[in-house]
């Protein structure tokens, strides 16, 4: 390839990556915005609702934990991949919901320690619930578009591959979709009255608990979708997305922890600042990218604070 060439080859795959990024960014942000604390179980969320994603659209198997109990218990089963993932994205918002009203609401905010540790103790246990079902086995994935070697379409010497366009038309639909939901609907009203000043929303009758869940619910869902997007593009294990999420925060954060556009421009921006220095700076390569983005980060907030788009939030008292 030509240095143009691979230099639009590196965008088009930042891009990619980018997007996911700001997704899961955008699911730390909802229920930052909701609750005043950050998820840090976000993506361990995710990956067990990737797996449950797997067992529904799978036959029957004792390689597999929960197939068999699925194929017996559950209509229809084993699914098609595409039906697999939005009733496994249903399962996971459910799932976060009772998280939440059982764990997560009994541990006071005003508590930073306790609120952060919950969620810490949320990251290790599923992590181990997920090996304990599914054991710390590498798992294949299916695309839920098209993913053969000649799936592409070729732009200026670049690839990009169908499963590349699928995956952001998808993520487009999910963002347009929140968009219009909080714009434009009473539960995406009340959303935006905690989050402008959660005291004041208690005051006028907003049950912030009801938006609280459904906060951890939305975030479970997407996380649940990118986890199942990023699956189709490398493998399933237990720790697939304690990388990703890593990146996410950094996303979160320096395009600002109260701003949702922010943390999805702050995505595009992590993916293809990584995917550049990757490929132009050699010292850091594919195995610096993590603490390069943590510099970047910590730059960010030496001179914003609040993110790039964000705005300082009140402490509650």
């Amino acid at each position: 390839m030509t240095p143009t060439q691979l230099f639009l080859q590196r965008t088009i795959d930042g891009l990619s990556n980018g997007a996911l990024y700001g997704s899961l960014a955008l699911a730390l942000v909802v229920v930052y915005q909701a609750s005043g604390r950050l998820n840090l179980a976000q993506g361990e969320m995710g990956t067990f609702g990737t797996y449950l994603s797997l067992v529904l659209s799978s036959p029957a198997s004792p390689a597999l934990a929960g197939t068999a109990f699925a194929a017996q218990w559950i209509p229809g089963a084993p699914f098609r991949l595409g039906v697999s993932i939005v009733v496994a994205v249903v399962l996971s918002a459910l799932l976060a919901v009772l998280i939440e009203r059982l764990i997560v609401r009994r541990v006071s905010t005003r508590d930073v320690r306790s609120a952060v540790g919950v969620t810490i103790a949320l990251l290790l246990g599923m992590n181990s619930l997920v090996r304990r079902f599914w054991v710390s086995r590498s798992r294949g994935f299916a695309s839920p578009f098209p993913n053969k070697p000649e799936d592409y379409v070729s732009l200026g010497g670049a690839r990009l591959r169908y499963t590349t366009i699928g995956t952001w038309l998808t993520l487009l639909a999910v963002l347009g979709l929140l968009a219009l939901m909080v714009r434009r609907t009473k539960a995406g009203l009340a959303f935006r009255a905690v989050a402008s000043n959660p005291d004041h929303a208690r005051l006028v009758g907003i049950r912030s608990g009801r938006v609280l869940s459904g906060a951890w619910a939305l975030a479970a869902a997407i996380g649940t979708l990118v986890g199942c997007l990023l699956a189709s593009r490398l493998i399933l294990d237990p720790n697939m997305l304690l990388r990703l999420i890593t990146y996410s925060f950094a996303a979160a954060t320096i395009g600002g922890l109260s701003s949702p556009g922010g943390a999805l421009i702050g995505g595009l921006l992590v993916g293809v600042g990584q995917s550049m220095l990757a490929g132009y700076v050699g010292f850091i390569g594919s195995t610096m990218t993590v603490p390069a983005t943590v510099v970047i980060m910590v730059a960010v907030l030496c001179i914003r604070p609040a993110g790039l788009f964000g705005v300082r939030r009140t402490v509650r008292s």
